[in-house]
């Protein structure tokens, strides 16, 4: 809006104030007639500056809980307006409806400061702030605070009556104030005096814009102080009854927010948007449109809702792309036509790459294959040279032996156990420190293979206890290693055994008559004998036990 036109507009506006004021001068007439006709023309004067107001923000502020606010405690202000006609005017001598629209009249006195604190601590948060947005909870007890007064019938707790319920209708002398009355004005009171000090704290504020505010508020006072000490008191007639001051300075105040831009204010930004070549369109969450450039934007409400989740092509170089903004969204849509003639080009060029292309991606796979192939071939080393003395003492034990002599037999067990060990040991070598999942049963099994073979020698062995463990690879190969080296070294003596993992290695329990000196397996070993057993704790290496 210009300056101009915003400068007539408030002109026009005291301009209708005044007339309404001069109306109410003669409500109180001598003549009937006459003081219900100028009842009447004020109240419609002053529903029409109200309508003509909320009219203005609702295009001035952008669709947000700001506004929202704002345009709330606008509709209260009308109702208060109507809840005086109809409290002075229509129910004036009958009790029950005078009385409960008295109780209604409290109503929007309670919820307009309450809605002036929400759109106060929304203004500091922000619209698109963090933090809770829970403002709205300050609804709750302003409603039981309007909730006590309707059914101050029951309890008295606001007004006390001195006569029976069915004939009080605030006659002089009738009643009492209780406490909940005095509850209603330090409610009133608190909630305006924070939401004004929220206001003024909320970011830097110039005398500029704090004046003008704080030179109303004190009018707002003196008017009130003016009414109540001296011309309501000896009736004396007046422009402006105290509930038109409330109004109409609680709105000036609100003017006054947005006009020093305490309040986000959007003036002329529809015409300054509409005004620019872009194919731009800003929709509230209804998909309504609230502000279009000159270049339109053709696309269906369905197609809007499409492109909110991914772009969307209306045409074949026409994008259309929309996000979230504020209390709406926006969309635009973009020429990608110079953007799909390079990406033709390049489409060109390609062809022309794509012969080296296939070329390069070959050769590549025959490298990886070739690479492939040699780690296969550096495991199998790996393996052939960890099992080929095991194999050559099988081939040599079986050699040494005659079949079916008992030597052979006992030889044959021997046999079983290395192959046992040999399986599990290749079957480790595969193995990786990537491909070993954390926890593993892999020691645990090994272990019980080479348990279980053991009573082909005679032996009665088994694996027992927790099977699961988080030693790595390395730390494996070694405790299996150092036990089969300790199994091959003591078989002869060996009558029962008991195998299980630690956290840190594996235990072993030996019943035996006589253990031999056992041989050097490269780890830490600890050993306990008692009463013809013998236990063996084997630790893994420093630095390979999981932490």
């Amino acid at each position: 809006m210009a300056p101009d036109r915003q400068n007539r507009n408030t002109a026009v506006f005291l301009g209708v104030l005044a007339l309404a004021g001069v109306c109410n001068l003669f409500t109180r007439s001598a003549a009937p007639f006459v003081g219900t006709l100028m009842f009447c023309l004020n109240f419609v004067l002053y529903a029409g500056l109200l309508l003509f107001w909320l009219r203005s923000v609702r295009e001035r502020l952008l669709p947000t809980k700001a506004r929202s606010y704002i345009i709330a405690a606008g509709l209260l202000m009308l109702g208060y307006l109507l809840l005086r006609v109809i409290k002075y005017r229509a129910v004036l001598n009958v009790p029950a409806p005078s009385r409960y629209a008295v109780y209604a009249y409290w109503t929007p006195q309670i919820l307009i400061p309450t809605l002036f604190l929400m759109l106060c601590l929304r203004i500091r948060r922000g619209e698109d702030g963090r933090g809770a947005r829970n403002e709205w909870l300050l609804l709750i007890p302003a409603c039981a605070l309007a909730l006590m007064v309707m059914t101050n019938d029951l309890h008295g707790f606001v007004y006390r009556p001195r006569v029976a319920v069915a004939d009080f209708f605030f006659v002089a002398e009738s009643y009492t104030l209780g406490p909940g009355f005095y509850l209603l004005y330090a409610w009133m009171g608190l909630t305006a005096a924070a939401g004004l000090f929220l206001l003024l704290m909320t970011g830097r504020r110039s005398a500029r814009d704090v004046l003008p505010l704080l030179g109303l508020v004190a009018l707002w006072f003196a008017l009130i102080e003016c009414c109540m000490l001296f011309l309501n008191r000896y009736k004396l007639p007046v422009f402006f009854n105290i509930p038109d001051i409330h109004i109409f300075c609680m709105l000036g105040f609100l003017e006054i927010c947005i006009r020093r831009r305490l309040i986000p204010y959007n003036e002329n930004y529809t015409g300054f948007f509409s005004a620019l070549e872009l194919p731009v369109l800003i929709t509230d969450r209804a998909l309504h449109p609230v502000y279009e450039t000159n270049a339109p934007l053709p696309a269906t409400p369905g197609q809007l809702r499409a492109s909110l989740s991914s772009p969307l092509y209306l045409q074949t170089d026409t994008r259309l792309s929309g996000m979230p903004l504020g209390a709406g969204y926006v969309f635009w849509t973009e020429d990608e036509t110079a953007l799909h003639r390079e990406r033709r080009r390049l489409d060109e060029a390609n062809e022309l790459l794509s012969e080296e292309n296939e070329l390069i991606t070959v050769e590549n796979e025959l490298r990886e294959k070739q690479a492939h192939l040699d780690a296969q071939d550096r495991v199998y080393d790996r393996i052939a040279a960890a099992l080929c003395p095991k194999q050559k003492q099988i081939k040599a034990l079986l050699a040494a032996h005659e079949p079916g002599t008992p030597a052979f037999s006992r030889a044959l067990g021997l046999c079983c156990v290395l192959n046992a060990w040999s399986k599990r040991k290749s079957n480790l070598l595969l193995l990786s420190d990537e491909e070993l999942p954390q926890p593993n049963r892999e020691l645990f099994l090994a272990l019980q293979d080479s348990a279980r073979f053991l009573k082909y020698c005679g032996v009665e062995a088994a694996a027992m206890g927790e099977e699961y463990s988080a030693l790595p690879l390395p730390a494996i190969h070694a405790l299996y290693d150092a036990f089969e080296t300790i199994v091959e070294a003591s078989l002869p003596a060996l009558k029962r055994m008991t195998v299980s993992i630690t956290r840190d290695g594996v235990r072993l329990a030996i019943e035996t008559d006589a253990l031999p000196p056992l041989p050097e397996t490269g780890l830490k070993t600890e050993r306990r004998d008692s009463e013809g057993y013998v236990f063996l704790t084997l630790h893994a290496p420093e630095g390979e036990v999981a932490q």
